[in-house]
């Protein structure tokens, strides 16, 4: 037991470590976000600058480079011949490093506080690039040969009645930064071994106050895992007195962590469907402004869904390991079915599918849970898009038996499954690779098919068909 005592402790140690090295290891972007922060400010005020000459006289414009000279040229030589004395914290700055250049609409640097990027094409430079095309213009990047950190430049606009007629780029070099980095980093280390020695101080009283009960303790839970009936030990310290009353509970929560890593999985899974359906709308309100109505409601009618996906799972989660539910909704699977399809529209039409069905000419109705039963199909119908070839078709079939079964059929002309993997496609996180992209699912989709499958008790078939495709059939 000493040993194991030894062992954490050390176990602690290299894990307060790590903790304090990684967090150490974030202080250097932290730094260069504040930065960028700062000089994305700095950047916008010059252009504003630039703007408002301009705007006192709209001629200018067509004199650009003219009037970027007389408002910067003086003004940043005179800079440079600045010296002071800024006591920074406990570092000392004597000089500002900020530089400057202004490009005009094609990128070319009409402008440059250092004077050697004149006349040079900057247009492929992102921070020029990407502020040209009315985005954020950013990027890190050597301005020579020799250094080995680099600088920031961060741009802005220079517009005349919305329209970028320049871009606007401040550098700040890094090495300015550099000195402020390390005696953060050098303080956080201080701090640290400061915090780590009193943790291990007090780790050692608590340690040698707790020992003994602990082992008492260890003892216990070792009878509780062997079956063995023994009366609680004597602790004397509260807190693990009410520790080792509650493992028995304990045990049986732990048990149950496995049923919610299996719904968060399982929310993914189904949440993939409607927000690709709502950007699939977002994309089609872009090239087809006069369905922006039709779309939106589709929008919105998948957040819905969303939402209503997230309750159902919570629903479904409850009834794992139950024999029964409530099957009181009256289902017209003609309607359901016809819903299904409806709402998978864009995603089929998308790869170019054909959907055929075949329905009895009167309504089907049966007694049933109307959301899981939905859930299910759509998943059947989601593989059967996923895994079909541009083009495929997709057939849909309903028919009511002799015996007053109901077969429902669902198949494919995409990729046949695998023989060892036939037994295997409702096993939970079992899944197969998309022929697209060689992406795989959460594994969820057809486990889930079956619980809801065996909770109406139905049966459900999965079989390849020749040459290829997949038949999904649920008789009820």
């Amino acid at each position: 037991m000493v040993t194991n005592h030894h062992q954490f402790f050390f176990i602690l140690c290299i894990g307060f470590y790590y903790l304090i090295d990684k967090t150490e290891e974030s202080i250097r972007p932290r730094y260069m976000e504040t930065i960028e922060e700062s000089l994305n400010d700095t950047t916008h005020v010059l252009s504003a600058i630039v703007e408002e000459e301009i705007k006192k006289n709209p001629n200018d414009r067509f004199r650009f480079k003219t009037v970027v000279e007389s408002l910067f040229r003086d003004p940043f030589l005179n800079v440079r011949k600045r010296t002071f004395e800024a006591k920074i914290y406990s570092l000392l700055k004597t000089n500002a490093d900020i530089q400057m250049y202004v490009t005009d609409a094609k990128g070319i640097v009409i402008f440059d506080s250092e004077r050697f990027r004149e006349g040079l094409d900057y247009s492929k430079y992102n921070d020029v690039y990407l502020t040209l095309q009315g985005k954020y213009g950013v990027r890190s990047s050597k301005m020579f040969d020799t250094e080995k950190e680099g600088a920031l430049f961060i741009a802005s606009p220079i517009r005349y009645q919305k329209e970028i007629i320049g871009v606007l780029t401040v550098i700040k070099p890094k090495i300015g930064v550099i000195p402020f980095i390390e005696e953060a980093k050098n303080k956080f280390w201080r701090i640290s071994l400061l915090v780590a020695s009193s943790i291990a101080v007090v780790f050692s009283i608590l340690a040698y106050i707790s020992f003994r009960p602990i082992i008492r303790l260890s003892q216990y839970v070792i009878s509780l895992r062997n079956q063995e009936r023994k009366p609680f030990p004597k602790l004397g310290i509260k807190e693990l007195n009410d520790l080792g009353k509650e493992v028995d509970q304990l045990v049986l929560e732990l048990e149950g962590k496995k049923y919610v890593e299996s719904y968060v999985q399982t929310l993914t899974h189904e949440i993939k469907s409607p927000l690709s359906s709502i950007l699939a709308s977002v994309e089609l309100i872009e090239s087809h402004p006069k369905e922006m109505s039709r779309l939106t409601k589709t929008i919105e009618a998948e957040a819905k869904r969303i939402q209503s996906l997230i309750d159902q799972l919570l629903e479904l989660s409850s009834l794992e390991g139950k024999n029964s539910i409530q099957l009181d909704d009256t289902i017209d699977l003609i309607a359901l079915l016809e819903e299904v399809i409806h709402r998978f529209e864009i995603e089929w039409e998308r790869k170019s599918l054909q959907v055929n069905t075949m329905f009895p000419k009167v309504p089907v109705i049966i007694k049933g849970n109307h959301n899981y039963l939905r859930m299910a199909i759509e998943n059947i119908f989601r593989n059967s898009i996923e895994f079909a070839n541009p083009k495929d078709q997709i057939r849909i079939q309903l028919q009511v038996l002799e015996n007053s079964k109901i077969k429902l059929v669902i198949l494919d002309e995409g990729q046949s499954i695998p023989d060892y993997a036939l037994s295997k496609v409702t096993e939970k996180f079992f899944s197969l690779p998309r022929p697209r992209d060689n992406r795989k699912s959460s594994g969820l989709g057809l486990s889930i098919v079956k619980e809801i499958c065996d909770l109406h008790q139905a049966n459900l078939t999965i079989r390849n068909l020749e040459p290829k495709g997949v038949e999904v059939e649920i008789q009820f």
